[in-house]
């Protein structure tokens, strides 16, 4: 009994320890998920640094409330998880594509940094690329302005010539 508590007390602070480094901490209900679609929804998670995780409520709720994520809610029922140190919109990219192939896939909660996620919002933010295209579309944008400024300079320069 003893080492049942330990090691329920070791698995919450293993959570708060990834949830105080958490920059998206998203739960919902996996009811009815088969295997192969969680183990292929972890390693897409793995590889854009989050971890999904599936314990019993009590261990979520404590390690919530410890990691300071008051905001939460006392989750109930079968739910998952996931914690992102990466890219804070990968876990509701996983989560919608998630909810359109299971129908009984339901969104919880979420938060990015300390600012809620609502449920009607999670369309918004699975539609978002990703940091990388992010910063490549930004790039592009800007790499065309200053071509359009070179040759607007190299058309003056040729005009006076």
């Amino acid at each position: 009994m003893k080492a049942i508590i330990e090691k329920k007390i070791n698995d919450v602070n293993s959570l708060v320890n990834d949830l105080q480094k958490a920059t998206s901490v998203l739960a919902f209900e996996y009811h009815g998920v088969d295997a192969k679609a969680i183990t292929a929804m972890r390693r897409a998670l793995h590889k854009a640094n989050a971890k999904m995780y599936v314990a019993k409520n009590n261990i979520f709720n404590r390690a919530l409330k410890q990691a300071n994520f008051s905001q939460f809610n006392e989750l109930a029922g079968p739910n998952a998880l996931i914690v992102a140190q990466g890219d804070e919109i990968a876990p509701f990219k996983q989560i919608h594509e998630l909810m359109k192939a299971f129908k009984q896939v339901v969104f919880k909660q979420a938060a990015i940094g300390s600012t809620m996620i609502e449920a009607s919002q999670l369309a918004e933010l699975a539609s978002i690329p990703s940091k990388e295209g992010l910063f490549s579309m930004l790039l592009s944008c800007l790499q065309g302005s200053i071509r359009n400024l070179a040759y607007g300079l190299k058309a003056v320069s040729e005009h006076k010539q």
